[in-house]
């Protein structure tokens, strides 16, 4: 029972918090589905947020005290929107195409669920690093700095962003202990909320029918990737989870309006509080974003990207702040300095990582996608130019990283290139256009001519 009462807690408890800012009418465009889900995702990192402030504050974490903290940041941010209700969207049948990408992204979440529950997708990761410092902040009910501060626990990256150790501790505290296959199941979980959640939102701009290959698209291949690359239990699948959803959202005819992009914020804070390489996916999709965005008239670009960026800096300040003021850490380390560089590795590092990707389910994940935007065979345009942009700069910022280490950097890149690599296929797969929309508006805007009234 303690299994399910810990997948309550992280489930139920972070979604009761993020609700009032998703029961806001200006998401009315949304489905259901995926206000469930981003009401969810949204409360997980107020809940996170609180708990580290709570750890600045010196106040030891409580379970009803959390909740309730991080409620009460969603309804502050429920404040900073402004008043309107946006139209439900309506849409033709799903069809035979939908129907069939619906069946192929529940048949994807089935199988993660078999390799998790038997153990085929569990991370090793999960056992030296993820589980055990969760465990002990649950026993602390706060960051153990002592624990941090051993030079025997080193291995466990004490500077790594809290996000999912925070939720898990807090699952913990609420079960009684930590539970290690609960843990592993959050991957086909998370993967369950993303094939219900994306078609709802993705609709906006690709209609019912294009949403769903969409969706299918990236359920399958996130996956077959968690499941060829051990991702149970660690922190690959929450921030697969963040990403996907934030560019999904920038994706929407709906971006640029100020509670989506107060949303979008909250989920790239999500991401990067969640795993180190998610910081050059949100510069880089706040960036792209403010820059590319249909609407360059309405809101400087330099506006745009402080709002998407805001939750971000406070989240990742409150956590250095934490870490310098325990003399525990600073910044980001173990790879030397900025340009400590050993670009002589280039050539085995392309190697290597083609060699990992293609061991991977033959690289499916990854040519499958890639292939479909080939056969659209048109001109990128600035939605198709969003997700691209932001993987390739992923794609570079982790070719610049194994270019750090002085050694043969092979071994490295065979157990981690398929992992850190999952965002590319996520993001190539949602720049496959199956059915365009013209001149679409934003979700509940009346006509062009009033469009003013969908500014951020």
């Amino acid at each position: 029972m303690s299994g399910v009462a810990w997948l309550a807690a992280l489930l139920l408890l972070p979604l009761a918090a993020g609700t009032p800012l998703l029961t806001h009418p200006a998401f009315g465009w949304l489905s259901f589905a995926s206000r469930v889900v981003l009401s969810g995702a949204s409360g997980a990192v107020l809940l996170s947020f609180a708990m580290t402030a709570c750890v600045l504050l010196g106040i030891p974490w409580s379970v009803p005290a959390l909740t309730v903290a991080a409620a009460l940041l969603a309804w502050g941010l429920r404040a900073l929107m402004p008043p309107g209700a946006a139209e439900p969207i309506h849409h033709e049948p799903l069809g035979t195409a939908g129907l069939a990408a619906h069946t192929l992204a529940f048949l994807s979440v089935l199988a993660a669920l078999a390799a998790a529950r038997s153990g085929a997708a569990s991370s090793a990761d999960l056992l030296f690093f993820w589980g055990p410092k969760a465990q002990q902040f649950a026993l602390a009910r706060t960051f153990d700095e002592a624990f941090m501060r051993d030079a025997f626990h080193g291995y466990m990256h004490s500077y790594y962003p809290p996000l999912l150790t925070n939720l898990w501790a807090f699952a913990s505290i609420a079960a009684g202990r930590f539970v290690w296959t609960s843990a592993v199941l959050t991957f086909p979980i998370l993967l369950a909320a993303l094939a219900v959640g994306l078609p709802g939102i993705l609709r906006a701009s690709l209609g019912r029918r294009g949403a769903a290959v969409t969706s299918a698209l990236i359920v399958a291949a996130i996956g077959l990737i968690g499941m060829e690359a051990d991702i149970g239990g660690n922190g690959d699948m929450p921030l697969l989870a963040f990403e996907t959803l934030a560019m999904a959202l920038l994706l929407s005819p709906a971006a640029a309006r100020r509670p989506t992009v107060l949303l979008d914020g909250l989920l790239l804070a999500g991401a990067a509080s969640t795993k180190v390489e998610a910081l050059p996916f949100v510069l880089a999709a706040a960036v792209l974003f403010a820059v590319l965005r249909r609407d360059p008239g309405r809101r400087p670009a330099w506006k745009v990207i402080t709002l998407l960026l805001a939750p971000t800096v406070l989240s990742l300040a409150a956590w250095f702040v934490f870490g310098a003021t325990r003399g525990l850490f600073r910044g980001y380390s173990e790879h030397g300095t900025f340009l400590d560089l050993h670009p002589d590795h280039f050539p085995v590092v392309v190697e290597a990582i083609a060699r990992a990707l293609a061991g991977t389910a033959w690289g499916l994940p990854w040519l499958i996608p890639l292939a479909c935007v080939a056969a659209a065979a048109r001109q990128i345009t600035r939605r198709e130019g969003l997700p691209l942009g932001v993987a390739a700069t992923v794609a570079g910022f982790l070719l610049f990283t194994y270019i750090h280490r002085a050694e043969d950097p092979s071994q490295w890149i065979s157990w981690s290139a398929a992992r850190v690599f999952s965002p590319v296929a996520m993001l190539v797969a949602l720049a496959v256009m199956p059915e365009r929309r013209r001149n679409p508006r934003a979700p509940g805007e009346g006509p062009p001519r009033h469009a003013t009234a969908a500014t951020p």
